[in-house]
């Protein structure tokens, strides 16, 4: 197949490519796809001025080629938009050694010169954009997907594929005219430009398409008013917590939260105050867990919203200690917020149910813990509100007489004797 039979397919592929793109933007409102689609018109008018190159040196090969790097910079700033990072807008100075090329002196070859400084911006900005997708830093990369490890892939390949080409211009025959399209690296180039014109479409289109799938379950999981999870999404992760803890013979606890006259609090000040305070407690508990002195068992930990004012926390390997002291920080944070923008004297109270799991005569379930954190709130709100109380699943003991034994869940006789806001 002759080299402009080629360079038509790899403007054809651009062009569907960037229509595609384009089609997906107005379907998924994405700007990022905007980016790219604007890459791939860059490519097209490119290729179409590539035609010229035997009439206008200048058009034909200086602009076009100019083109091609300011298509994979679009590229760059989509994936850096995709990714949630910055990229500085330095990177556009690589089209200056570009530009710098309308300097050289008349009667040097341009070929040589002209393919280096094409390919190497080309492959360090295609690696530059590999590297953002691929790599594992940073808060973004908590969600990497199969598509945008491809799209980092195909991204990888292709920069590679271009620092290869700058340093193999030098070898006979690889380039033998840029102006007359002579060449074996023209030809293999535009038969990788075709393939990774498609795949990179295709890729483009699914990463932001499982990206914005991704968001919408992550929302269908989050308690609308407060950002945790919801009660669904909380019992999916505790069974599963609790299973893994079982599994390795973990301690633990579960524990409730209850907005101490919460429904007086509506009836006194409205219920956009009693939504500020459900957000107050929230942004509270995500504070104190975020600040806690054992870092690496809060990460762990999976705070949620049951509905109405009733909050609850799994947090797998905590002491009675440690549980006591968690306690002692929600109380802290209610009372200094409700002395700046929530209702004055705002109070909560903690029921706490510890755990070990594992053991084969206790019911670690989630409707056991559950069930025993309840009746440890009950007794908080009984011992007069803004307090914790803490109660222990401990193993069974057996009634005197034969086939007659205690339930398997027994409370022990541990709770706090000051409140959890002192």
């Amino acid at each position: 197949m002759d080299v402009v039979t080629m360079l038509f397919m790899s403007l054809v592929a651009a062009a569907a490519a960037a229509g595609f793109l384009a089609f997906e933007w107005w379907t998924l409102r994405n700007r990022v796809l905007l980016f790219w689609s604007a890459g791939f018109a860059v490519i097209v008018l490119g290729s179409s001025l590539s035609l010229l190159r035997a009439t206008s040196f200048f058009v034909g090969v200086w602009f076009a080629n100019g083109l091609l790097v300011v298509a994979h910079l679009l590229f760059l700033f989509g994936v850096a938009r995709f990714t949630g990072r910055r990229v500085a807008p330095l990177w556009w100075g690589l089209l200056l050694p570009w530009a710098g090329l309308l300097l050289l002196p008349e009667g040097v070859d341009p070929t040589p010169v002209f393919a280096v400084t094409n390919s190497a911006p080309v492959a360090l900005v295609a690696l530059r954009a590999a590297h953002g997708l691929l790599s594992r830093a940073g808060p973004s990369f908590a969600e990497r997907t199969a598509a945008s490890d491809g799209l980092g892939f195909v991204l990888a390949i292709h920069g590679a594929f271009y620092a290869a080409k700058a340093l193999l211009v030098p070898l006979p025959g690889a380039f033998v005219s840029i102006v007359g399209f002579k060449g074996v690296l023209i030809q293999v180039s535009l038969v990788e430009g075709i393939v990774v014109e498609v795949l990179l479409a295709l890729i483009m289109a699914a990463a932001v398409r499982r990206r914005r799938e991704e968001a919408m379950a992550a929302l269908a999981e989050r308690d609308a008013l407060t950002g945790l999870y919801n009660r669904r999404a909380f019992e999916s992760r505790a069974n599963a917590a609790l299973g893994a803890m079982a599994a390795r013979r973990r301690p633990g606890a579960l524990l409730l939260l209850d907005i101490d006259r919460f429904k007086t609090v509506n009836d006194n000040f409205g219920h956009a105050a009693g939504d500020r305070l459900l957000v107050g407690l929230a942004e509270g508990l995500a504070a104190v867990l975020a600040e806690a002195s054992e870092p690496e068992l809060m990460r762990e930990a999976i705070p949620a919203r049951l509905g109405g004012d009733e909050f609850v926390i799994l947090v797998p390997g905590l002491d009675e200690a440690a549980v006591r002291d968690l306690g002692a920080a929600i109380g802290a944070r209610m009372a200094r917020a409700s002395r700046r923008d929530l209702p004055a004297g705002a109070t909560v109270s903690i029921g706490a149910a510890l755990f070990t799991g594992g053991s084969a005569r206790l019911d670690t379930s989630l409707e056991a813990l559950t069930a025993l954190a309840d009746a440890a709130l009950y007794e908080a709100k009984r011992q007069g509100r803004d307090r914790l109380h803490v109660r222990r699943l401990v193993q069974p003991v057996p009634e005197r007489g034969p086939g007659k034994r205690q339930p398997n869940t027994v409370p022990s006789p541990l709770s706090s004797e000051k409140g959890c806001c002192a």
